[in-house]
């Protein structure tokens, strides 16, 4: 009977001292993590999921979205541009970088051109609230041709911006919330022709 006990108490010593350092370790993340915007645990655990599934990084924070068989990328292009424009979101450069490439090597390339947005109050906004935030801008969205021919619209998940942090000031987070959407609806305007 003492031998069971001493088993029991050594057991529970070790699950005492267990407990104590995996709070003392994970304690203090999770209330950094609690003290995040509430949208945070879902952007960062939909960020595993799709880094999980990728294995890459660049893949696990972007908006990804194939354009429709039948749309040219210059159909794409001025979907995009028309709607920017109702949007009221300035495009303030297209960087054909295929095309570059094609002139240097003489060789042909799959298609990759990048097309920037930008909303200079908003971005103003956004880098009084944090300077880093100027690494976001501006808003970018890239046409690549896959391997296999087809087009697609990749943009930055812009969640992680928004929700991934502290709560943004309420000016801020409409602010930030309208420019998402309006890249989304570039995206969808480009993806599927119609503007």
């Amino acid at each position: 009977m003492g031998l069971i006990r001493n088993i029991l108490a050594i057991i529970g010593l070790i699950a005492l001292i267990g407990g104590g350092y995996a709070y003392s370790k994970f304690g203090g993340e999770m209330a950094a993590l609690n003290a995040l915007d509430p949208g945070a645990k879902k952007v960062y655990g939909d960020m595993w999921t799709k880094l999980k599934e990728t294995g890459t990084s660049a893949d696990a924070t972007v908006w990804k979205k194939q354009i429709e068989d039948g749309i040219s990328a210059e159909d794409a292009a001025e979907a995009m541009g028309s709607v920017a424009t109702e949007l009221n979101i300035k495009a303030v450069g297209v960087l054909p970088l295929s095309k570059e490439v094609e002139a240097k090597t003489g060789k042909k390339q799959r298609l990759l051109t990048i097309y920037q947005y930008c909303n200079p109050m908003t971005a103003m906004t956004m880098v009084e609230y944090s300077d880093a935030f100027s690494a976001y801008l501006p808003c970018r969205i890239a046409m690549v041709e896959d391997k296999k021919g087809k087009l697609w619209l990749y943009a930055l998940d812009m969640d992680m911006m928004i929700f991934g942090g502290k709560t943004l000031p309420d000016k801020l987070f409409k602010e930030a919330t309208k420019v998402k959407q309006v890249i989304l609806d570039i995206m969808e305007a480009g993806a599927t022709g119609e503007f």
